[in-house]
């Protein structure tokens, strides 16, 4: 039985459908299981995470229902990087570097979730 649950999201703003299904299917992984979840966004992911766009509302309301229910949400501080993106344009988020943090909760045995 895994420690808990981090999802890592790749897909950006591009695919608007599936990204907010996975936030839905995180929220739903949250309730369920009873033990830690972490959302993490790495490369396009990240833009999920902006505060500045078209999506911004719906993308916060939900970041924020993760929030609320104890999902860690991260973002990948070398995805941020390479788009070009800073903290103040983002939703809070605790700035991880991404690989490291896949790595670290594999050590811990956490399942691994990759959309």
């Amino acid at each position: 039985m895994s420690k808990g649950t981090l999802v890592v999201l790749t897909t950006g703003k591009e695919a608007f459908v599936r990204a907010n299904a996975i936030l839905q299917m995180t929220l739903m992984v949250q309730k369920t299981r009873g033990m830690a979840t972490e959302f993490l966004a790495l490369g396009p992911g990240v833009e999920i995470f902006r505060s500045n766009q078209r999506n911004s509302a719906q993308f916060g309301q939900m970041l924020e229902q993760l929030r609320q229910a104890g999902v860690d949400l991260a973002v990948c501080e070398m995805s941020l990087e390479n788009l070009g993106l800073t903290r103040d344009q983002m939703f809070d988020a605790r700035i991880v570097r991404g690989g490291v943090e896949v790595a670290t909760r594999l050590e811990e045995g956490y399942a691994v979730l990759t959309f």
